[in-house]
């Protein structure tokens, strides 16, 4: 019986310990699920007073700066934007009656220049816009959208905004094969099926036992396809791009990497260099224009030597000298060009003359770049190159890079800090610059375009080279003395006041007059370098490889950059 009773009060306090136990975690799960309970009614509370201010501020008007290739322009949502951003693209391009594909860029606070736009509520009120026109066959996209437009947001385009002008772009679909421009970091192409399985097997042993691929049996593949892909790009592609893909190929498929090399990968480099020239040979009989024209037949009589007068791009060009379009032919284009002279004198065809100004680009590259013609005589057969939108088109059929729109943004966000550099200045072309920047010292509230042109005047200066090399200006001249007194001139810009007037002047031939400021006719005449295939004046080659180089974003890194062009860069990102 004592056992029992033992026993039984054993059971009853290991009982009485259990029901302490789950009582209390039963009491700790229930505080855990309030304080959980009190959490998310808080953060729901939360959410909900942000999306209340959020809506609130959507509803609010909204005011945006939008550059649109050299014009800026005002637009305003009066309701509120639109939910997506293929939504917000569709009303800018309905208001500014844009036609072509189109992107947008933001200027962001922190870093002080243009980011791709992906949702709009990175966007804030007066926040500046870039429009990037996007070539056929590039698509561009953007984060993926919870939900799917709703037809309110894009229903009425003038309830939701007001513009405070409208014009029209005339864009049209290139008709150049190549599209983009040298990529920062190179795409290895996929090689045949046998060379990526060579290739995965070696890397995986390189990975595991540090043992390379010293002989490659595939390796003429691979020679091949880096060489077709490079073509792609360029023609004649310099060391620093064979650098650059050989470097990106070691780095893919690491067990290429040579041993004893300096940098691993010195030998493809020159391979590389060898088997790019036998692939411009199998294309050269193929007939490809940029190839033929170097050939020895196709040289006039003094220059029949294999490196003598090659011509080739030499200022970033992507389409150099393409060949025509398809069941094109020169009667064909030249039909074309006489079509264009006629249809210039029509009113409100500008879309019809782009469209024939992109069919005729490679037979107008040929009397350009192979015949050599005189700006005068280029003037005369195609007289719609010379009006600046076509100027702007050419550029960006030459480059794929919009002219005026990339200058002009370049330009105004690196204005501040030259400034500053100038005022630093010391020496004699600190004096000089100084000179001219009297001009904004009185006038502390000059506007945008005197600051750009005063900008540029002392860039020149900054860089140790004449203004008076490149502008030429006039005080009460009537502007066809101006011509006349210029006409000795190769390359140069007239500005002159009462009466206000800005031009050019190529090889002693006015090629572009009525222009509104002097910061934009150094723009356009950036382009018609590219369009007439000029080369830079040898007194302000530092002058222009900056234009190049800084405010359109076109340096291969070949020729090198000039040491005075590396100090100004280096100490702008400073």
């Amino acid at each position: 019986m004592a056992t029992l009773q033992t026993l039984k009060t054993f059971i009853n306090h290991r009982l009485a310990v259990a029901v302490e136990e789950i009582s209390g975690l039963l009491e700790t799960t229930i505080s855990n699920y309030e304080e959980e309970i009190s959490r998310q009614r808080k953060l729901l509370e939360d959410e909900r007073s942000e999306f209340l201010i959020n809506k609130a501020d959507m509803q609010q008007a909204m005011r945006f700066r939008v550059i649109i290739d050299h014009d800026i322009k005002k637009i305003t949502f009066q309701n509120g934007l639109p939910s997506s951003v293929e939504d917000f693209i569709t009303v800018l391009k309905q208001a500014f009656s844009i036609t072509t594909e189109i992107g947008l860029q933001y200027k962001d606070a922190d870093f002080d220049d243009f980011f791709t736009l992906t949702s709009t509520r990175d966007l804030k009120d007066k926040d500046t816009l870039k429009v990037v026109h996007v070539p056929s066959g590039i698509i561009i996209t953007t984060a993926p959208q919870e939900r799917k437009p709703e037809t309110s947001d894009v229903s009425s385009v003038d309830d939701m905004l007001s513009v405070d002008s409208q014009d029209a772009l005339l864009l049209s679909p290139p008709a150049t094969d190549r599209q983009n421009l040298w990529p920062a970091v190179f795409p290895i192409p996929t090689f045949s099926y046998n060379t990526e399985m060579a290739l995965r097997q070696g890397n995986e042993k390189f990975l595991k036992d540090g043992i390379p691929l010293t002989t490659p049996r595939d390796k003429s593949d691979i020679l091949e396809r880096l060489a077709e892909a490079m073509f792609s790009y360029t023609a004649y592609p310099n060391d620093h791009q064979r650098t650059a893909v050989a470097q990106a190929l070691i780095e893919k498929h690491p067990c290429l990497r040579e041993p004893g090399s300096y940098n691993g990968c010195y030998g493809w480099q020159q391979s590389l260099k060898y088997k790019c020239a036998n692939y411009r040979s199998k294309l050269k009989a193929h007939g490809n224009p940029e190839l033929l024209i170097n050939s020895l037949k196709h040289k006039q009589e003094g220059d029949r030597k294999p490196n003598k007068n090659l011509k080739k791009p030499r200022k970033s060009e992507v389409n150099y000298l393409p060949p025509h379009p398809a069941g094109e032919t020169d009667d064909s284009l030249e039909n074309l060009r006489l079509g264009l002279i006629a249809a210039r004198k029509t009113k409100d065809n500008g879309p019809m003359i782009n469209d024939m100004m992109w069919r005729t680009y490679s037979f107008r590259r040929r009397e350009v770049v192979c015949q050599a013609l005189q700006v005068s005589d280029l003037k005369e057969r195609w007289p719609v190159l010379f009006d600046p939108v076509q100027i702007n088109e050419e550029f960006r059929r030459c480059t794929t890079i919009p002219l005026e729109s990339t200058f002009i943004s370049q330009l105004d966000s690196y204005t501040p800090k030259f400034l500053k550099l100038f005022n630093s200045k010391g020496g004699a072309a600190g004096l000089r610059v100084r000179n001219v920047l009297i001009d904004l010292i009185k006038d502390p509230h000059a506007s945008v375009v005197k600051k750009r042109d005063v900008t540029l005047r002392c860039l020149i200066e900054y860089l140790g080279e004449t203004v008076q090399e490149l502008v030429s200006d006039y005080f009460r001249t009537d502007e066809d003395k101006v011509h006349q007194d210029l006409q000795t001139q190769s390359m140069r810009i007239y500005v002159c006041q009462q009466p206000d007037a800005v031009g050019i002047i190529i090889n002693g031939t006015p090629v572009l007059t009525g222009l509104d400021s002097m910061s934009r006719a150094c723009c356009l005449l950036l382009g018609l370098t590219y369009a007439l295939n000029l080369d830079y004046p040898p007194k302000l080659a530092k002058t222009f490889e900056v234009f190049q180089r800084l405010f359109v974003g076109l340096d291969m890194m070949q020729p090198k950059p000039t040491s005075k062009y590396i100090s100004l860069k280096n100490k702008l990102l400073t």
